[in-house]
């Protein structure tokens, strides 16, 4: 009895620790939206300016290149030499656009809401959830639905995650399943797995965010620094560019 009462105290924080885990992520997402909504355009602006800088100094070894080797710079083989080799930074730059438009865009949930999203949330997770759950792992049709509801608690969506357990609870009865509790193996493993990854969500970003966030004055200088590098590459850019028109006419 006694093993017993201890396994279910176990199960029962493990439980509780996946759900934790699970509100942290989702709390770590909210956090990285506000940043971007808070800091997005200034983090944008600055490495707009960054790969500016870039792409000049790309520019300048094409030209050099060429001026050493006695040949004429072709503006369109500089150009297209150019786009090739900023791939990678436009693709960041377009990631940052995203945010920073996903973070504007972000509207305010009712806290009514929230809490309902919470409870039905808790109540499909406790019995679906794929880490306590085998049945949810064994069948496709209902991993899909509990990815379903776990991207609609995520999103704040409750008419999504109300959609979903609808259709979590149409599909146990149509296909007469009905999840039983399962002996959860190496629960202590999986608990200090669970705390870890706890740790990790709370200590690194976007969670660590929260902190910035909430500081008004640590955000006023971290905008004082976003322009302040912004300026920078600004007038380094000026002075890149200058250089390159001189090659150019050289």
């Amino acid at each position: 009895m006694e093993m017993m009462e201890t396994y279910e105290v176990m199960r029962d924080r493990y439980e509780n620790l996946i759900l934790q885990r699970d509100r942290l992520a989702k709390e770590a997402e909210h956090y990285r939206m506000e940043y971007y909504r808070e800091f997005g355009e200034l983090i944008t602006d600055a490495f707009q300016a960054r790969i500016d800088c870039i792409a000049l100094k790309k520019s300048i070894a094409f030209c050099q290149t060429k001026l050493n080797s006695g040949e004429e710079i072709d503006p369109i083989s500089m150009q297209e030499f150019i786009d090739s080799s900023m791939l990678a930074y436009n693709a960041q730059l377009e990631d940052l656009l995203n945010l920073t438009k996903a973070g504007q865009s972000m509207v305010p949930v009712p806290v009514l809401e929230v809490e309902e999203i919470k409870r039905i949330y808790r109540k499909i997770a406790k019995r679906l959830h794929p880490d306590i759950c085998p049945l949810t792992a064994e069948e496709p049709e209902l991993m899909e639905l509990f990815q379903k509801a776990l991207f609609a608690y995520r999103a704040n969506d409750l008419k999504g995650i109300r959609e979903a357990e609808i259709l979590i609870n149409r599909f146990l009865k149509e296909h007469g399943k009905n999840p039983e509790p399962v002996v959860i193996e190496n629960l202590p493993e999986r608990i200090a797995d669970l705390e870890m990854e706890i740790a990790q969500i709370v200590e690194t970003e976007p969670y660590s965010y929260k902190n910035l966030l909430e500081d008004a004055e640590a955000a006023a200088q971290k905008r004082k620094e976003l322009e302040a590098e912004k300026e920078n590459y600004s007038n380094y850019k000026n002075e890149l560019k200058e250089y390159r028109d001189k090659l150019l006419t050289a």
